[in-house]
């Protein structure tokens, strides 16, 4: 996969205003544009694409979202290995450390901080869809019932009817049978 972060922002979060500069400039080098930070972000900074920290004198409450929680990828600069600063940086879910004499390296560390990124929301994205579609199984139960009253078959005749309602519609099973029973006028009210 190729990589481009033209035209996206960066907040650089860091005591140093040198190193901020260095790390900016190195960014605008990639087409991104940076605005250094220190000893906090503000609300607004949370709709920058991409965030550099530093790990070092980074503290819970200076980013305006939970503790590992960040809504874009987070590269850390570390200057010292310190297990308790290690610790903190886990807790954040930083996505990429970059040795704070390595800044020439930063792409690379956006490149794996992007992945990790996109990796993690994908997991949130698909366990929220697995959390949805088992709130509905008692609608699957429901059309399987529907249909076995509606054609007089068994269970197993009226979940193969459902199932190949929801391969026509290229719907989830579960979508699947919601549609059906509002179909049928068979839907019920929501808590």
């Amino acid at each position: 996969m190729t990589y481009s972060f033209a035209g996206q922002q960066a907040r650089i979060l860091h005591p140093s205003a040198e190193l901020r500069d260095r790390v900016a400039m190195r960014l605008s080098s990639y087409g991104i544009r940076a605005e250094g930070r220190w000893p906090a972000l503000e609300p607004e900074d949370a709709a920058a694409d991409l965030l550099v920290i530093d790990i070092d004198r980074g503290e819970d409450g200076q980013m305006p979202w939970p503790s590992g929680e960040a809504p874009m990828p987070v590269t850390g600069l570390i200057g010292s290995e310190t297990p308790g600063r290690l610790q903190w940086a886990l807790r954040q879910q930083v996505d990429a450390f970059l040795p704070v004499g390595a800044t020439a390296n930063l792409f690379s560390a956006l490149v794996i901080a992007s992945a990790r990124f996109a990796e993690r929301a994908e997991r949130r994205r698909a366990a929220a869809e697995a959390d949805r579609r088992n709130g509905l199984r008692l609608e699957v139960i429901r059309a399987v019932i529907a249909i076995m009253r509606s054609e007089d078959i068994d269970e197993a005749a009226a979940l193969k009817r459902l199932r190949a309602f929801a391969m026509v519609e290229q719907l989830p099973l579960e979508d699947a049978a919601t549609r059906l029973l509002a179909d049928l006028g068979q839907t019920r009210a929501r808590a």
